[in-house]
């Protein structure tokens, strides 16, 4: 399966378009983008396997030239390897800070430990206002 573009009229030359044909990515111009059907819908980024997912990943890294902190000005074998073993570990039970599940949870639980360590503090505030207070009121009593 080619990959596709939609696009709009007059967004690109005829030339650039013939390029990416060239380079087997199906460009479709359509006057509406949004009507043009398709025989197999287009799977979601959620119903993605890792592996395409990694893919997409590494030919935007390929595509912004954010491979270019290697030092050089192009890729080695080993470099390529190396971006796409990164693309594929990411978000995966193989990354070092866990699944993307397991990501989202930690920042779930993170942000209810800071909300309960925000309220503790307010109550013990409010505890020692209370309490400092009581204390100012018992000498006026004992009078």
């Amino acid at each position: 399966m080619k990959p596709m573009i939609i696009l709009p009229p007059n967004t690109m030359s005829e030339k650039d378009i013939e390029i990416l044909r060239k380079n087997e990515i199906c460009v479709v111009v359509a006057k509406d983008p949004s009507r043009v059907k398709f025989v197999d819908p287009i799977p979601a980024q959620s119903s993605r396997t890792e592996i395409e997912g990694a893919a997409i990943q590494l030919s935007r890294i390929l595509l912004n030239g954010q491979w270019a902190n290697q030092g050089r000005d192009y890729l080695q074998q080993g470099d390529f390897a190396k971006l796409y073993i990164q693309c594929l570990m990411k978000g995966t039970a193989l990354d070092a800070r866990g699944t993307v599940a397991e990501q989202e949870q930690a920042i779930v639980t993170a942000a209810r430990r800071d909300e309960l360590q925000r309220m503790a503090r307010e109550t013990a505030r409010a505890e020692r206002a209370a309490a400092k207070a009581a204390q100012f009121e018992q000498p006026e009593k004992a009078k």
